[in-house]
């Protein structure tokens, strides 16, 4: 049970982070770069910059930093839970880039990558759950996919 909770606040910390990105200037001019990137970019899958937390660009990477990788240690630190930074890198490092802008997945509702996550960069005040979409089902940020 214990592990499920900390994945819920995780998720929690990860959804506001992401909110806050999208109004707080100082984080705003960071994510917004990678808003712009992915729609710059094809889908490419690993790279191994990924391995060392680095992503696209130096906005993109700080971005990534400030919304989920500083979040995810802190919550790691505090909880003594450190299987969801294990867990998080692995999928940073190694799945995320693969996965989480590309038109090809739909997960839903397991995942929040692939579709899902493309209508956030379509309607940016929608689908900001990262991993886990039960947050913008609670905060009434969802938005549709076909139906679901």
């Amino acid at each position: 049970m214990t592990y499920i909770l900390v994945f819920l606040l995780w998720t929690f910390t990860i959804y506001w982070m992401h909110r806050l990105a999208h109004v707080w200037s100082f984080m705003r001019k960071y994510h917004l770069d990678h808003h712009k990137q992915v729609t710059q970019q094809t889908i490419t899958g690993l790279h191994w910059k990924n391995a060392f937390l680095w992503f696209d660009n130096w906005k993109s990477t700080v971005d990534q930093w400030l919304t989920e990788v500083i979040p995810t240690l802190i919550i790691s630190g505090v909880t003594g839970h450190w299987w969801l930074f294990v867990a998080y890198y692995i999928w940073a490092a190694f799945i995320q880039e693969a996965i989480e802008h590309n038109p090809k997945i739909n997960l839903y509702p397991f995942i929040t990558s692939g579709k899902w996550h493309l209508i956030h960069h379509e309607d940016p005040t929608k689908n900001y759950g990262v991993f886990f979409p039960i947050w913008d089902l609670i905060f009434g940020t969802k938005k549709k996919l076909n139906g679901n």
